[in-house]
């Protein structure tokens, strides 16, 4: 399934989003709410589980326009992508350079059932740090 990111806004107060297998490298980090702020690309996914934990996240767009990565059938059928809108997200890494982001391992997430899953692709022309365009 090829997925182009959806602008669908998933922020809310109180609205969870469950990971069932959590996030890469990180499997006890299994329920976040995502933040935004105003005006900012950048958000936070906020880890329920893990205080203080967070990943800066954006879409991917930010960093490569045409960004439309194929998913594999599995993950698809694992979030039910079929019956709700998905939003894909870049991990973005932050510091001294210019912000980047993981264009390989995006999350996905399906609004409507409100679970999500980060994935490795299969595509090895995409960059794991993508330099976005601007500093966030």
């Amino acid at each position: 399934m090829s997925a182009a990111p959806s602008t669908t806004a998933i922020a809310s107060a109180g609205s969870e989003i469950l990971f069932e297998e959590g996030i890469i490298g990180i499997p006890r980090a299994r329920r976040f709410h995502l933040l935004e702020r105003p005006g900012s690309p950048l958000r936070l996914l906020q880890s329920l589980d893990i205080a203080g934990f967070a990943l800066p996240v954006v879409d991917p767009r930010f960093a490569e326009p045409d960004y439309s990565p194929t998913l594999q059938s599995r993950v698809s059928e694992a979030l039910s992508l079929g019956d709700g809108g998905c939003v894909l997200l870049a991990v973005v890494t932050l510091g001294d350079a210019l912000p980047t982001a993981n264009l390989r391992a995006p999350i996905v997430i399906n609004v409507d059932r409100r679970v999500g899953a980060q994935v490795i692709l299969d595509d090895r022309s995409l960059p794991l740090e993508r330099p976005l365009a601007q500093r966030l």
